[in-house]
């Protein structure tokens, strides 16, 4: 993205307003139309994708379950089940890195989750991208790579000063747009390191939620919002350090944990917590594996009302034989727009939803 896009508040709303459809256009340029080897489902077979997280009762990845272990509901109505695929497979994952100012003492742990996950959990056919973000977002990696070396250097390149504003929505727009378009593997999604503040963004939370909904990406962030981790100190006048806290961390950082919640519940992701400096790589391997073990349910809409248009809502269950899923969660998205409800538009039908089974 060149300098000149920077997003730039000035006085005058004529150029701010050129600035903002400048980096509009930008930012949807880097998205880019790059090819997929998926096969994509059209309106003309009105098939439907659900992406599912189960866990078990101990909070673990529930493997081996299979399509007779699933009721899926459309608008109230069951549905007969085509497909359940649930091999774990390799992955198509965007790293997004805060680098703005209220990270300034941690950007060292930003940079050991994302390395201990490329040296710990990489797996043949995996392959990355890679957005950092400030007061704009900047695709560092135009196409997926499986060099992790590569990766490595990068980041340790561009992830050195923190500074600027934050483009928190930008940054996942950017990234979810170029997993969905360029991403070969059927395992893929986006994680994020912040504190889930936003200041400079140009597309708004509800423009960045509205597509998320109809994106096929789950997102899963590190909230590294905890003050045991993201203390910020300055030497006084005394020549002791002291906490600094209104200058760095603001209102738009402390509710990061919200937003969080808000962006990936969009996507059928989840957002963790870290605690303490050690849970950031614990919690990387954990989002690699559930974006590795997702199922798949594919169904075929029963038509109850033609003239029904817009969102569908869809509910997961597990079915309940002798309690034997009891204590079981799932993730995924709650609703879908279907093409033919937009007039025909040929685009893929992906809908994961998020609830609990029962």
């Amino acid at each position: 993205m060149p300098e000149h896009v920077a997003l730039k508040h000035t006085k005058s709303a004529s150029v701010r307003g050129y600035l903002a459809l400048l980096l509009f256009t930008v930012i949807t340029n880097l998205i880019g139309v790059g090819q997929t080897e998926i096969p994509r489902f059209t309106a003309s077979t009105e098939l439907v994708q659900v992406s599912v997280i189960a866990l078990d009762q101990e909070g673990r990845i529930a493997t081996g379950l299979t399509r007779q272990d699933f009721e899926v509901f459309e608008d109230g109505v069951k549905q007969d089940i085509i497909e359940c695929m649930s091999d774990a497979g390799p992955v198509s994952i965007a790293f997004v890195l805060d680098k703005s100012r209220s990270m300034r003492t941690n950007l060292p742990l930003v940079i050991k989750g994302a390395f201990n996950l490329l040296d710990t959990h990489f797996n043949a056919d995996d392959e990355f991208l890679l957005v950092a973000f400030d007061s704009r977002p900047q695709l560092i990696l135009p196409q997926f790579t499986g060099d992790t070396e590569t990766l490595k250097q990068l980041i340790s390149n561009h992830i050195v000063e923190a500074k600027g504003l934050t483009s928190l929505y930008d940054a996942i727009y950017l990234a979810v747009g170029n997993v969905k378009q360029k991403a070969k593997n059927v395992h893929r999604g986006v994680i994020v390191i912040t504190d889930g503040g936003d200041t400079n963004s140009i597309y708004s939370k509800r423009e960045t939620l509205e597509y998320l909904e109809e994106a096929e990406v789950p997102v899963f962030a590190v909230n590294a919002n905890e003050p045991n981790i993201f203390q910020t100190f300055v030497i006084g006048k005394s020549g002791k350090p002291e906490f600094l806290t209104e200058e760095i961390i603001g209102p738009a950082e402390r509710d990061g944990p919200k937003v969080l919640k808000e962006l990936t519940g969009a996507t059928g992701g989840a957002v963790f917590t870290a605690r303490q400096p050690e849970d950031i790589p614990r919690i990387m391997a954990v989002a690699y594996d559930l974006i590795s073990h997702q199922y798949t349910i594919s169904y075929k809409p029963r038509v109850i009302d033609p003239k029904v248009s817009g969102r569908h809502k869809i509910h997961v269950n597990l079915t309940a034989r002798d309690n034997k899923f009891a204590g079981y969660y799932l993730r995924y998205k709650q609703q879908y727009t279907r093409p033919n409800d937009h007039g025909g538009e040929k685009t893929n039908l992906d809908a994961s939803a998020r609830g609990n089974s029962h």
